[in-house]
């Protein structure tokens, strides 16, 4: 019995599926991805669909080819600002995906649902638009539901309370210890905290803050009159540079050890960083070197 593939369904289901996989990568891996890249790369898993239509291919082949088009997916989504970042977000769409993939197939073994078919590791379901858009409400509001929940519950390491002397002046935040936050200062090599600028207003120099205000010809001038430094960065919605001045002294306080630094800039963003929770991202570097040198000085 032959069965008849709608393209216009097929695409749509596995856009629908592509993008639910995506954002369901960003909430549990806490990436502020632009909506515009998601839908870019769930548009091109749908356009990966259309292998339906080919014979059949073997297990090795099938497996090869998804992991090369999830691959492209998510470098299409989330870009790849370091190999760390791309294997990391890779790794995580791989597994969601197989998943994912895991749960259709229990579902086409044990129901077997009229409409529905599997090859070549892509879905078809034949449902109507209604259908679909009911589908999509309930997994939004899954996938809100299980980035809320995973926020709730991340570790109480992964968040401390920073103060930071710089000018006789005195400012306190919480950061959260990024393992993407891998900045340092061109020069010295130092680890880089980025903060938000309200968080750290108080202490900022003068010349920080016109270089965070000023226009890109006259913010790389008041970097160098102030003595400042600027800080190259990549995300996933594009790069740019950073202003940043050494602080005299930065106290990090986890839950379990206070530590003292003062080799590290502080880089001052306009941009939000999390809508509530913390002010900055910490290079978890800055743990490593702190609990190094108090080693050193309880040694002598």
């Amino acid at each position: 019995m032959k069965r008849v593939i709608y393209l216009d369904v097929l695409i749509a289901v596995n856009l629908f599926i592509n993008y639910f996989l995506l954002l369901a990568v960003a909430a549990f891996l806490r990436i502020r991805a632009a909506r515009v890249r998601l839908i870019g790369g769930a548009a091109l898993g749908a356009v990966y669909s259309l292998i339906i239509l080919l014979p059949p291919i073997g297990p090795a082949a099938s497996l090869f080819v998804k992991l090369l088009m999830s691959a492209t997916i998510v470098l299409a989504a989330f870009g790849a600002p370091s190999l760390r970042f791309f294997l990391r977000t890779a790794a995580c769409f791989y597994l969601t995906g197989f998943a994912f993939a895991g749960f259709m197939l229990a579902v086409w073994y044990f129901v077997a649902p009229q409409g529905m078919l599997m090859k070549n590791s892509v879905v078809y379901f034949d449902i109507s638009p209604l259908m679909l858009f009911a589908l999509t409400v309930v997994c939004y509001g899954a996938v809100r539901l299980l980035s809320r929940v995973a926020g709730r519950w991340q570790p109480k390491e992964l968040f401390c309370s920073v103060t930071v002397q710089a000018g006789g002046k005195t400012a306190d935040f919480t950061a959260k210890v990024d393992t993407g936050n891998t900045l340092t200062e061109p020069f010295s090599g130092f680890p880089v905290v980025v903060a938000e600028y309200g968080c750290v207003e108080r202490i900022v120099p003068d010349g920080v803050r016109r270089q965070l205000f000023a226009a890109a010809g006259e913010a790389d001038g008041a970097a160098r009159s102030a003595g400042l430094r600027l800080v190259p960065f990549h995300a996933v919605g594009g790069g740019g540079i950073l202003p940043a001045f050494q602080p005299d002294l930065m106290v990090i306080s986890t839950a379990r050890e206070k530590i003292t630094v003062n080799e590290v800039y502080l880089a001052v963003t306009e941009k939000k960083l999390c809508a509530s929770g913390f002010g900055a991202l910490l290079n978890p570097q800055l743990l490593t070197q702190g609990r190094q040198t108090a080693r050193k000085e309880k040694r002598l």
